[in-house]
């Protein structure tokens, strides 16, 4: 990367910076992460930079003398750019379906630069702490509560490293965000069970006995013994997780999920979700092979960037080529949504934020795609909606959506 970023102008011109600011690609994040650091020299105006992109792209629904000309502008540059697009952001083709151009503050800001807006957007900047919204809700963090076989509940974050012991002698070790299972110790013959719980508005991650990894979700929790005895390894599964296991053919790893339905592997890593509040169990193959099967009989083996989905009250699997991408988003700190209706897109963020939502009217017959960073808060990733024309009060932990 060149070095040539000496003004707020230099970044705000610059379409990597741009959508590193909207959290759209994690090349960019990574790339502009690693030159801050290599330039700290250039922290003011980078930092001055990133403050006028979220001025903008959180009040320009209130630019009202501007508000014509920014949105035949911004309809150009959506139709200059979409042919250039990745294909992850490429609208499907679709009557109803409106795009979600939560990308499409780059555009904004591009604009900004060129046109002399950028004055009035330091202004804006200058007195955004006045024009804040009350109510707003700050992302989920790195929290979940680990539950012991004796019942003892202990709260985990994100800070701090400690060690500690199950009955069994199994250690337990905390690092920052994770948890490590050690069985070495173990000198019973009984299997203890513990829980890891994440709340609304948390995830967590956590190193099974087997060495086999395994990302929580918000609202999720894992059941799992202190150890792996016996003829194989399973798990219990309630919410989302991604996981990582480690191969081992005499012992194949079972994920138990509700309504008795389970996931077979012999190391592989996959995505499932199981959601109380969703129509369907999705189970997403990243690489090796797994098996799922249904109380009746019914199995479906998948293979890598495949996908099982049985839909609740139904009996039967169905299989389809997966976005691997967009399911695992979430585990890399992204909300990555396509052709989603509004109100999928509603519960991620509630479980994310740890909040409600209710309709005001009716609920739009649309499908949207996009992409939103989990570093946002409430109001930051609810603005950017307002592109799609969708239109929200928050109040309290209350997110209202208003009919069209």
């Amino acid at each position: 990367m060149e070095n040539a970023f000496t003004t707020t102008e230099d970044f705000l011109q610059d379409d990597s910076f741009l959508r590193y600011c909207m959290g759209v690609s994690e090349e960019d994040t990574r790339r502009w992460e690693d030159w801050i650091r290599e330039n700290p020299d250039r922290q003011a105006p980078f930092e001055q930079a990133r403050k006028i992109f979220d001025a903008i792209n959180g009040q320009q629904g209130q630019l009202h003398a501007a508000v014509g000309q920014f949105r035949l502008l911004l309809r150009e540059h959506v139709a200059n750019t979409t042919a250039q697009a990745p294909a992850a952001l490429t609208p499907p083709a679709r009557g109803q379906q409106r795009r979600l151009y939560w990308w499409a503050a780059a555009a904004v800001l591009v604009l900004v630069a060129a046109t002399g807006w950028y004055q009035y957007s330091r202004y804006r900047e200058q007195h955004l702490a006045t024009a804040r919204p009350i109510h707003d809700v700050q992302p989920g963090t790195t929290k979940a509560m680990l539950t012991l076989a004796d019942g003892t509940a202990v709260p985990l974050d994100s800070t701090g490293a400690s060690q500690f012991e199950e009955k069994d002698g199994t250690r337990i070790n905390k690092g920052q965000g994770s948890l490590v299972y050690d069985h070495s110790g173990n000198t019973t013959e009984k299997i203890l069970f513990n829980t890891l719980a994440t709340p609304r508005g948390g995830e967590y991650q956590i190193t099974l006995p087997d060495g086999s990894r395994v990302w929580l979700n918000a609202a999720s929790s894992l059941r799992f013994p202190t150890r792996f005895a016996g003829n194989d390894r399973t798990v219990y599964l309630n919410g989302e997780a991604y996981f990582e296991i480690s191969p081992n053919a005499q012992q194949p790893f079972h994920v138990q999920l509700s309504d008795n339905q389970q996931i077979t592997v012999l190391g592989t890593s996959f995505n499932v979700m199981n959601y109380a509040d969703e129509n369907n169990i999705t189970t997403t193959l990243v690489t090796g092979k797994v098996m799922v099967s249904r109380p009746d009989g019914q199995q479906a083996v998948l293979a890598p960037s495949q996908q099982a989905v049985i839909t609740k009250g139904q009996n039967r699997i169905t299989v389809s080529d997966a976005d691997v991408d967009k399911t695992i988003a979430w585990k890399t700190g992204m909300f990555e949504f396509e052709d989603d209706d509004l109100p999928s897109i509603m519960r991620t963020i509630a479980r994310w934020y740890d909040v409600e939502v209710v309709y005001n009217g009716n609920i739009p017959d649309q499908h949207y795609s996009g992409s939103i960073r989990k570093t946002s808060t409430l109001s930051q990733a609810l603005r950017i909606l307002q592109t799609a024309g969708i239109q929200y009060s928050i109040t309290n932990k209350t997110i209202t959506i208003k009919s069209f």
